[in-house]
């Protein structure tokens, strides 16, 4: 179910990045997929369905280890809390912008809220599909 979870909630960001990138020309989408700073790997062209399989694993990884916590945290019913950490996690990753010279402006504002928009929906996937398996 988790497995499940985030392979959709992974495609869910990454579709709404992408037709973002499409309508505004902001690179949103690219910034998603960026992985230019990662030691030795970052230096390699990656073909885009392996960059979005590697954000899919890490979409993956992030559901197992965010619902972990808030089982911990008996917040696993609240979907506020899923939303709350997801935007944290948006607003603290955004600056990975300044590590490459195909993503956003750091002080970007529209991009910044389409980065944060973007991740409010994750979020809300994630607690939404978790929300439903749970009642199945």
């Amino acid at each position: 179910m988790l497995l499940l979870i985030g392979i959709i909630s992974g495609f869910i960001i990454g579709l709404f990045f992408y037709l973002c990138q499409l309508i505004t020309n902001k690179p949103v989408y690219t910034l998603l997929m960026n992985i230019d700073y990662f030691p030795i790997i970052g230096k390699w062209q990656h073909p885009p369905l392996f960059e979005f399989s590697y954000h899919i694993i890490v979409s993956i990884v992030l559901v197992y280890t965010l619902i972990f916590f808030l089982r911990l945290w008996d917040l696993e019913r609240k979907l506020w809390a899923y939303v709350s950490i997801s935007g944290l996690i948006g607003l603290l990753i955004y600056p990975t912008t300044l590590l490459s010279n195909r993503t956003p402006e750091l002080y970007d504002g529209y991009s910044i809220i389409i980065w944060l928009i973007g991740h409010l929906i994750y979020g809300s996937s994630i607690g939404l599909l978790q929300q439903y398996w749970n009642k199945t």
